[in-house]
């Protein structure tokens, strides 16, 4: 969003300098992602989206603020129950637990309930907004560090059961403010040791 308005931003990520409690820092914010904005200090993605979101302008079509919470939040749990079942299998080196879950009945629903609150192109028509910068954030997480090392054996499961999120996705990480950008360009989106190894990826079962 910083980029896309055409602010300049800083990226901190070494403890405890980033400001996070898990992380050493004598704080009231737990971890990251922590925005500081003169006086204004927040933690929490969601709200950290929803602040730069109303700062810069990208809130058009949002009647319902508490609405984009929602959608943030069920983000969020897909986020969150991935990552569980990742872990899951991290002592074991396995795919086990998250390869039941990716390819069972409540991922899907999960993605199939988000599908339909978009309303298209963008969750709430043809403008994005913080909501839709949110994707990418999340599914930059979910992709790099479990999805995309699954394709061979799952496919592509974003596309097929949620489409239009998808497609939120790409067309935010193709906004010439994020390709021009060497700060989103030249860094990974997660640290490569939580990227699914090959070794892990080989335990799937067919």
């Amino acid at each position: 969003m910083c980029a896309e308005a055409g602010v300049e931003w800083k990226h901190v990520t070494t403890a405890p300098v980033m400001g996070a409690a898990f992380f050493g820092a004598e704080t009231s914010n737990l971890a990251p992602p922590i925005l500081e904005d003169g006086d204004v200090v927040l933690s929490q993605a969601v709200a950290c989206h929803q602040y730069l979101g109303n700062k810069f302008g990208f809130n058009k079509n949002i009647k319902v603020p508490e609405l984009a919470i929602q959608y943030m939040n069920d983000l969020s749990d897909l986020h969150s129950e991935m990552g569980d079942k990742a872990i899951a299998g991290k002592k074991s080196n396995d795919v086990h637990a998250l390869q039941e879950y990716v390819m069972g009945d409540r991922y899907k629903r999960h993605l199939q309930a988000i599908n339909p609150s978009i309303k298209g192109p963008y969750y709430f028509g043809d403008e994005p907004t913080y909501v839709d910068f949110a994707v990418c954030s999340y599914l930059d997480m979910c992709e790099y560090k479990w999805l995309l090392p699954l394709v061979p054996k799952s496919g592509d499961t974003i596309a097929k059961y949620a489409p239009k999120l998808k497609s939120i996705y790409e067309k935010i990480r193709s906004l010439p403010s994020a390709t021009n950008n060497a700060k989103i360009n030249d860094a990974n989106p997660v640290p490569p040791g939580l990227v699914l190894t090959p070794e892990r990826v080989a335990t799937w079962k067919d």
